[in-house]
C-alpha cells in the first residue's frame, strides 16, 4: 500500500531522498573511472530505483531505498560522500570567487576618494575638530561613528605644560606656509601615515595621520581658528620665521597644562565609489564627466596613487584657457555640465571657481593632443591636475563614478 506524506517529518525525508539521489549521480560523474563497474552498475541501479519512489512520492518505500543508496555511496562516495563542509562549497566558492574578479574586471570596482580635490562634488578625508577634554563618547556613539562614518579618533594628551608652537615651511601659493611633515612607510614597505611633529614649549609631540591627509587645516583651526591660513595668521600677529631659513616654529598664543588633551579630532574617510567599468566600452567619456584614470601613463606622476579621479574638460582637438576664474573651451565659455556651469559662476560650495596654474596659467592656452584627455579637479585651488603634469591617455581610462556607497551620510548616493 502507497502511503503518501501526512506531516512535515515526510516531507524532510522526501527533500533528503532528492538530495542523495543527486549525490549519488555526482559519484558516477566523477568517480566511475576509480570503480569497479559491478559497483557503478549497483549505484546506477539504486538511485534509478530511489528516484522513482522519489517520482512517485511513495513513503512506504522511500525510507528503505534510500538506506540502500546511503549504504552503498557510504562505501565508495570517496570525498563526494558523505558530504563534508568542504567538499560541498568549494564548487561554490571557486563560483563566488569568480564571479567576484569578472564583476571587479569588467563591470563595477570599489574606489575611495583620497584627496579633496574633487571637493564639494566628492569628498576626500575630511576631519571634526571634537571639544577636547569634554567630548569622550560613550562606547556605543563610538561603535555608531566607526561603522556609520569609519571616523578614526585621535586624542594626543599633554604631559607638559607650555605654549604650542607649530613649524611652517615656506611654499609656493597664496597660503605661503605649510606644516612639514615625514612620510612613513609600513613593514612591506608602502606609504603609511604622515608623521607630524609640533611642540608643548620645548617637548615636541608627533602626530600620526593617514598618508593623503594633511593636518594643516586641523592645526589651524585648532589652534588659530581667526586665521584663513598660515600666512594670514603670520601677518595678523606680526610674526616672523627666522630669514634665510626655510623651516621655522610659530608660536601659537595657545597654553596647554598637563595632562589635557593638546589635540583631539577625528578624520572622516573620502567617499567610497562604486566605478562604472562597463559604460566606456561603448562610447568615448564625455566633456563634463567625471572619469578614474591610471596614473601609470602620466609621466609626472609616477609616485602618485594608481588611481585619480577628475573632470574631463578637454577631448582631442580642444583649445582651453583660463579666463578671470572662468573656463573657456575652443574661445567660448564651458557649459556642459551644472558644475561646470557653477565653477564659472562661482556659486554654491564652487566660490573659487578655476584657478589659472602652469599650463593654463592667466593668458595662456593648451592645445588638447589626439588621444588625449585634459581634466581638472572641481576644487580647482587644491587640485593637482592637468594644469600642472598635462594630459591623460585615452587608454588610461578606467570608468566613471555610479554610486558613493559609503559613508552612510548625506553623501550616500548619484553624485554628477
Amino acid at each position: 500500500m502507497i502511503r503518501f506524506a501526512q506531516n512535515s517529518k515526510d516531507k524532510k525525508l522526501l527533500v533528503s531522498s532528492s538530495d542523495l539521489v543527486s549525490a549519488a549521480r555526482k559519484v558516477i560523474r566523477y568517480r566511475s573511472h576509480l570503480l569497479p563497474p559491478t559497483v557503478v552498475s549497483e549505484i546506477e541501479m539504486h538511485t534509478a530505483s530511489l528516484k522513482s519512489v522519489v517520482a512517485a512520492k511513495n513513503f512506504s518505500e522511500l525510507g528503505e531505498r534510500s538506506g540502500a543508496l546511503r549504504s552503498i555511496l557510504g562505501k565508495y562516495g570517496g570525498n563526494i560522500f558523505p558530504v563534508k563542509f568542504l567538499s560541498e562549497n568549494t564548487e561554490v566558492l571557486f563560483v563566488a570567487i569568480f564571479l567576484a574578479v569578472a564583476i571587479r574586471t569588467f563591470f563595477v570596482q570599489s574606489f575611495q576618494i583620497p584627496t579633496n580635490s574633487m571637493y564639494p562634488t566628492y569628498y576626500g578625508m575630511t576631519h571634526r575638530i571634537l571639544d577636547g577634554d569634554n567630548s569622550k563618547k560613550s562606547i556605543w556613539r563610538w561603535i555608531f561613528d566607526k561603522i556609520t562614518y569609519g571616523a578614526n579618533e585621535i586624542n594626543i594628551l599633554a604631559q607638559n605644560s607650555g605654549e604650542v608652537s607649530i613649524p611652517l615651511i615656506r611654499v609656493d601659493g597664496e597660503n605661503g606656509y605649510s606644516v612639514p611633515y615625514t612620510l612613513v612607510r609600513n613593514k612591506i614597505g608602502s606609504l603609511a601615515n604622515r608623521e607630524y611633529v609640533i611642540l608643548i614649549a620645548d617637548k615636541p609631540y608627533k602626530i600620526l595621520t593617514p598618508a593623503d591627509f594633511a593636518l594643516d587645516k586641523v592645526l589651524l583651526e585648532r589652534f588659530c581658528p581667526n586665521s584663513s591660513s598660515w600666512k594670514d595668521f603670520i601677518s595678523k600677529n606680526h610674526q616672523n620665521l627666522t630669514a634665510g631659513r626655510n623651516i621655522g616654529f610659530t608660536k601659537t598664543g595657545n597654553f596647554i597644562r598637563s595632562g589635557r588633551s593638546l589635540l583631539h579630532f577625528e578624520i572622516l574617510p573620502g567617499d567610497m565609489l562604486f566605478v562604472d567599468k562597463m559604460t566606456y566600452n561603448f562610447r568615448a567619456p564625455k566633456v563634463g564627466e567625471c572619469i578614474i584614470f591610471r596614473t601609470d601613463d602620466v609621466q609626472d606622476l609616477a609616485k602618485a596613487p594608481k588611481f585619480f579621479i577628475k573632470r574631463l574638460v578637454g577631448k582631442p582637438g580642444d583649445t582651453l584657457a583660463i579666463r578671470e576664474g572662468k573656463l573657456f573651451a575652443n574661445g567660448k565659455l564651458l557649459s556642459a555640465t551644472e558644475t561646470i556651469k557653477k565653477l564659472n559662476s562661482k556659486a554654491g560650495g564652487y566660490k573659487n571657481g578655476y584657478v589659472a596654474a602652469k599650463l593654463l596659467a592667466e593668458g595662456m592656452e593648451f592645445h588638447v593632443r589626439d588621444g588625449n584627455y585634459f581634466v581638472l579637479g572641481d576644487n580647482s585651488k587644491e587640485s593637482y591636475d592637468s594644469r600642472f603634469w598635462g594630459t591623460v591617455p585615452q587608454k588610461s581610462v578606467k570608468g566613471r563614478p555610479l554610486i558613493v556607497f559609503y559613508p552612510f551620510n548625506s553623501r550616500f548616493g548619484i553624485h554628477e
